[in-house]
């Protein structure tokens, strides 16, 4: 067991949001962080404090909490293919459905109730503070050698919440039999997780969503037997040593020839 793996469930942990309170934990931790912190939606539009959207009536949730102080510092959604008509657009392809065609990317030879879209990433300022001064969290730098002062504020800040929220997508995605994923992230994140092996594929240049937002794609068996390969203590992490999504064969032979 590696020293990441441990220092994470040590202090944190992956909670599935399967209750009626989880899931309005995670629509104030939205607000927080999306009408807030970011000033990406407009706050006056939740009274309640809590962000939602038409997109909530098939997603499912994932939130880390930290053991210590009993908070939930962060969340990811996973939009799921809508039920009732299953080929309606996740909200990537609605809003960069042009910059993905014009990628060669044919999400076609996709089966749609194979697909889902990693959404509301997202991690709580103040609360991710208060995780990482806890004296008992001894934070596990990554391993690529990088020395400067951004990249030390990340391996700092980052690793445990992000890789935890991860494991709640492979979770959620093993949960609902999804193979794919689409996502629209930040360039600096996408680089940040690239730092702990994990790779998405781009599907079309940057885009101005909420800022600057590079559309992704990524084949789910492809990124955990590449993080495997790179990053078995973070692969341990995200998959429970393969519990929740043992490697395919094809990815064993991949590894192990």
């Amino acid at each position: 067991m590696s020293e990441l793996h441990t220092a994470f469930h040590d202090h944190f942990e992956v909670v599935s949001a399967d209750t009626i309170g989880l899931m309005e934990t995670a629509f104030r931790i939205r607000y927080q962080v999306y009408c807030q912190e970011r000033e990406f939606e407009d706050a006056g539009a939740f009274p309640d404090q809590m962000e939602t959207d038409e997109y909530d009536m098939h997603s499912t949730h994932s939130l880390v909490k930290c053991q210590r102080s009993g908070e939930f510092a962060g969340l990811v959604r996973l939009v799921l293919p809508n039920p009732v008509d299953i080929n309606t657009p996740l909200p990537v392809e609605k809003f960069c459905g042009s910059a993905i065609r014009k990628s060669g990317i044919d999400l076609s030879a996709i089966p749609r109730d194979r697909i889902a879209e990693i959404s509301r990433f997202s991690i709580s300022k103040d609360i991710r503070r208060q995780c990482v001064r806890k004296a008992a969290v001894q934070l596990v730098r990554d391993n690529t050698g990088c020395n400067d002062k951004s990249a030390e504020q990340d391996s700092q800040l980052l690793p445990h919440l992000t890789l935890g929220l991860f494991a709640g997508v492979v979770r959620m995605s093993a949960q609902h039999r999804i193979t794919h994923w689409l996502a629209v992230m930040e360039p600096t994140f996408l680089r940040l997780l690239s730092r702990y092996g994990i790779y998405f594929t781009m599907a079309g240049p940057v885009v101005d969503y909420h800022g600057r937002r590079q559309p992704a794609v990524a084949n789910i068996d492809t990124v955990l037997s590449g993080i495997y390969a790179k990053r078995k203590d973070v692969w341990e992490i995200i998959t429970d040593f393969g519990n929740v999504w043992p490697l395919s064969k094809e990815a064993r032979h991949f590894v192990f020839s």
